[in-house]
């Protein structure tokens, strides 16, 4: 947004020539989309690209990739079968964090929050630093820029409209002037014009300017003003009340009262964010109460966590509706006040100020009596600040309905009859940044912006941590935000960092600590031992070792105080978690209450009760312990648990359950348990595979690998290999996958451990599949069969089985193909392995395919579609869609195989499934040759060659040179046929197995018809 600019560490990065600027400014108009290689050859070329387009394209974007890893970013361009994919964050790039906030902004519009939204979308617009993509040498980044630069403009008007509605005409008659200079088509900024100015008082400047408008729209347009804008002229011309400012038609008097007692704190200057909140509140206590509340004296409940600004909102609105209340002001913080003393001492003070000069009585009832009766039909307002138990609030609230009452409190007070509940939370990133602003000012923070937004990141939204912090740097203006951020950094020493005369947040977390039971404060402790965003209730059974209950109920007295925070997860389970600062707080107290053995204890059961739960989720959805392996690592016994309701759906468990779990993995890794965490990390690996995980994939594994290479534990180094080089055989990179498979089959070996065995030695003959090594293939799949048969893993079976049934239809034996996959599906129900079964089906698709019975493996392909979808295995998703492609061309239906292949290809493309993009890709060449559209034909064909080329699929690449003679046939190419069909030749010869047989034999056939008939034999 303004000159094309590469930014690390706050230093510009120089990007290159004027061929790199436009194919970067082209790959961030589509970031973390494929830019196609037209696409970035019309951008650089327009309409006439050399014949070198490609090549030059290929240096510029290793250029760049170079720039980016230098940057610390090495895969923030990615390789895709038809272009580039710029891959970067929301933060990374100004267009998106401006579109995020202008997001934000409109939330808040719809949520009422006016200045909020003003705030923000001045945020938004204080990322532009000039005409979008400013400099770049290219017709078609300037079209596309050209959007960006139309949003910017138009979120300029948004935000006008909302600093008219805030009363904020004066400032803008400048800027809207500026602006209609440089837009004189904008109608809507003439009328926010015209719209300031009468609100200036000066209305014949007002209509000169519609005046203005309509002669430039005429003149220019040939169009009168719209409807609007004569609208608005004409209540002008009449001074319609309803063009007055919001702020004008507000005003109330100013009228002096008497009134007593007044005790009520003053509010703090730099007061924001709570505009809600502060208007419902004003509404409880103006607005007319139905007949059932009129005889009740209205209560408002302010609940939040410590240094959130319960206080602060109390004081704003008691001091807003001061004038409501002209019999006074009373105010009280109860901090620490408890038992009868406290209560009798608070309404001696209460009573004092209302006037009582008499002594007092005693009895603490008779003082109640004696304080309603001095307050009975006043209009009186009550603070009560810092409550913690109802038995401080009801003694002491009047009888009078006429007075009202505002309490704070970190717990809900659920005692306390009638009251109005108002739910303080923290700040979010805008408001948080603007209370910084008012403290510190706006330049001070544009200087440094990414230490700005890190700050208030630190501060996590408390009001509280966030005065501190400007308190900090309002003193020493000679500080860079980063010196503060620096020190901010250690959590160690962040809460001392945190307090600044007398301010303190370590102080207000502190008093709720103590005021927990014994249990309570211990689970608080704990709770630091979680690293996950979030986490269920069993977490704290097994912190704790105690049952669910017992943790249940300690949990909800860290809630009931808002030291935990609790939202309802995708599975309706009720999750927790803890704000940062506070995590900061119970890690203190860990450290000073807890020893290293007891920490470590802790840990190791919540880990352990993760990986036991895993463990049963798997076993829940395989129907046993197949297809993994399981360390020593000891569980932690769930007998007494509910491990039905708490697991539920087996994939969906594990998919909600994550991020802790990952986290898991990273903790035991840094803890040294290396047995557990190689053991978690394997059993993950179905989750990651069937949803594409596979950053979570490689994380995990490459944490594990490394802990049980630190640890000499050879079992879990190799199963780590073998998850590694899953991982590399689902992503193609089929040499990569071999290597670890090699590594991880010597170890199991030398371990004598003949699952692993089972499980390596199935994969790398998937691997000679995809190289046609057949013979090979053949023999490890055999091998790895009797391995399974042996350990008893049944689903280790019903893989094996349906690969060697695939090639048994691939070679036309399909009975011996119809035996093996029945032998599948009578294992996947022995098991209970229903979703096996699709497995199942997909190869049955196959053989149906290959017999001509279309209805059934129409049938089957739509039922693995299904359960692909319900379950989100977006890898089985492509399989299928691509199975049934390619039944509906055989079915003749073309335009529905090419829109269901198409599909395919965008989803294997998504999920970075190369084998298949380019078998999608061979099909719909095969579509366009029986169009007789060889030009899109050859495109399709030619993409795919180079992927199975690549991918060393030798059978594969021979269908697609014989598809690709074709085209060069159909173009008269004769020489270029002829050599497709040689090399077609040459791949086919080295393969020996019936289907390139068969391929060889229609070769010949081709051969023999090109040869003239007069120079044969």
């Amino acid at each position: 947004m303004g000159p094309l600019e590469l930014i690390s560490d706050g230093r510009s990065v120089k990007i290159g020539g004027p061929r790199e600027r436009v194919v970067l400014a082209a790959l961030a108009l589509r970031v973390n989309r494929v830019t196609s290689f037209a696409q970035l050859m019309e951008a650089v070329w327009d309409d006439d690209p050399p014949l070198t387009a490609r090549g030059q394209i290929q240096s510029s974007v290793s250029a760049l990739r170079r720039l980016f890893t230098d940057c610390g970013l090495p895969e923030a361009i990615k390789t895709h079968a038809s272009g580039y994919l710029l891959n970067l964050s929301d933060d990374d790039l100004d267009s998106e964090r401006f579109s995020k906030l202008v997001a934000t902004a409109h939330q808040q519009i719809a949520e009422r929050r006016t200045a909020d939204a003003a705030a923000t979308l001045r945020m938004a617009l204080s990322l532009w630093r000039g005409p979008a993509m400013d400099g770049v040498q290219s017709d078609h980044v300037a079209r596309a820029a050209s959007v960006l630069d139309d949003g910017r403009l138009t979120a300029t008007e948004e935000r006008l409209r909302l600093d008219l509605e805030l009363g904020r005409h004066e400032e803008l008659v400048s800027e809207l002037l500026t602006l209609l200079t440089e837009n004189p088509w904008r109608e809507r900024l003439y009328g926010f014009l015209m719209l300031a100015l009468y609100r200036c008082g000066r209305q014949t400047d007002a209509l000169d300017v519609c005046r203005r408008a309509r002669a430039v729209l005429a003149n220019e347009m040939g169009i009168e003003p719209n409807q609007e804008l004569r609208g608005l002229e004409q209540a002008i011309l009449n001074r319609d009340p309803s063009l007055d400012s919001p702020s004008d038609a507000g005003s109330r008097g100013t009228g002096e009262h008497v009134a007593c007692p007044r005790q009520l704190p003053s509010s703090i200057a730099d007061f924001i964010g709570r505009d809600d909140h502060l208007a419902e509140i004003k509404r409880i206590l103006t607005d007319e109460q139905t007949d059932a509340a009129r005889y009740a004296v209205p209560v408002i409940a302010i609940s939040g966590r410590g240094a959130v600004g319960k206080s602060a909102l109390a004081l704003r609105a008691a001091h807003e509706l001061a004038e409501s209340y002209l019999d006074g002001h009373i105010y009280a913080d109860l901090r620490g006040l408890t038992g009868g003393n406290a209560t009798s001492a608070l309404l001696a003070r209460f009573l004092r100020a209302l006037g009582v000069e008499s002594v007092l009585p005693d009895d603490l009832a008779e003082r109640i009596e004696m304080f309603r009766s001095r307050v009975a039909g006043k209009r009186l307002l009550m603070v009560l600040d810092d409550v913690t138990s109802e038995e401080q609030v009801l003694p002491v609230l009047p009888g009078s309905p006429r007075c009202a009452v505002v309490v704070t409190s970190r717990a809900r007070l659920a005692g306390v009859p009638g009251a109005h509940w108002i739910d303080v939370d923290t700040f979010d990133d805008a408001t948080s940044m603007e209370m910084l602003a008012r403290i510190v000012g706006w330049p001070r923070l544009k200087a440094e912006p990414e230490a700005a937004a890190q700050l208030v990141t630190y501060c996590g939204g408390l009001p509280l941590a966030l005065r501190i912090a400007g308190a900090r740097l309002a003193s020493r203006p000679q500080w860079r935000i980063a010196e503060l951020t620096r020190r901010l950094k250690s959590e160690v020493r962040r809460l001392d960092e945190l307090s600044h005369r007398g301010l303190e947040v370590r102080s207000s977390i502190a008093l709720t600590y103590r005021s927990l039971p014994e249990q309570a404060q211990r689970l608080f402790r704990l709770c630091a031992l979680i690293k996950a965003p979030d986490f269920p209730g069993w977490t704290a059974a097994a912190l704790l070792n105690t049952d669910l209950r017992q943790a249940e109920d300690a949990l909800e007295r860290l809630v009931d105080v808002q030291m935990l925070d609790t939202k309802v997860g995708e599975d309706g389970q009720l999750r927790y978690s803890v704000h940062d600062l506070i995590r900061v707080y119970a890690q203190e107290c860990l450290t000073e209450s807890e020893t290293a053995e007891e920490r470590d204890a802790a840990l190791r059961r919540m880990l352990g009760a993760r990986l036991a739960l895993a463990e049963r989720a798997h076993r829940k959805e395989f129907g046993g312990d197949y297809t993994i392996l399981h360390g020593s690592e000891p569980r932690l016994d769930l007998a007494e648990w509910d491990t039905h309701d708490l697991i539920g759906c087996p994939m969906k468990w594990l998919d909600n359950e994550r991020a802790a779990l990952v986290s898991s993995v990273r903790q035991a890794a840094e803890a040294g348990m290396d047995e557990l965490c190689w053991d978690l990390a394997l059993t993950l690996m179905s989750l990651f595979e069937i949803k594409g995980y596979t950053d979570d994939w490689r994380e995990t594994s490459e944490l594990a690998h490394a802990a049980a290479v630190r640890a000499g534990n050879r079992v879990g180094i190799a199963a780590m290999l073998y998850s590694l080089g899953t991982l590399h055989m689902t992503q193609n990179h089929l040499a990569d996958a071999d290597h670890s498979f090699t590594s991880a089959l010597e170890i199991f070996e030398a371990e004598n451990n003949l699952h692993g065995q089972a499980l390596v030695v199935r994969n790398a003959a998937f691997i000679d599949s995809t190289w046609a090594r057949f013979g090979t293939m053949l023999a490890r799949y055999n091998s790895a069969l009797v391995k399974m048969r042996a350990v008893g893993d049944l689903i280790g079976e019903v893989h094996i089985l349906t690969s060697m049934a695939k090639f048994r239809v691939d070679e036309g034996e399909f009975d011996e193909a119809d035996r093996m996959l029945s032998g599948a599906l009578a294992l996947c129900g022995q098991a209970g392995y229903e979703r096996g079964v699709t497995h199942v089906q997909t190869s049955l698709s196959e053989l149906y395919l290959a017999t001509g019975q279309l209805g059934l493996a129409r049938r089957a392909l739509n039922d693995v579609l299904r359960t692909a979808r319900e379950i989100g295995n977006r890898v089985g998703e492509a399989h299928a869609l691509y199975g049934l492609g390619v039944v509906r061309r055989r079915e003749g239906r073309m335009d529905s195989a090419e829109a269901t292949l198409a599909h395919a290809l965008s989803v294997a493309e998504g999920v970075g499934d190369r084998i298949l993009v380019g078998q999608a890709r061979h099909m719909l060449g095969d579509i366009a040759i029986a169009r007789a559209d060889y030009a899109t034909a050859g495109k399709h064909i030619e993409q795919a060659m180079w992927l199975f080329e690549e991918l060393g699929m030798l059978l594969w690449q021979a269908k697609a040179l014989i598809l690709l003679s074709e085209v060069h046939d159909d173009a008269g190419e004769n020489e270029l046929m002829k050599a497709d069909l040689e090399q077609a030749r040459c791949l086919l010869a080295g393969i020996g197995a019936k289907q390139s047989d068969r391929l060889l034999r229609q070769l010949d056939e081709a051969r023999s018809a090109l040869v003239p008939e007069s120079s044969r034999g």
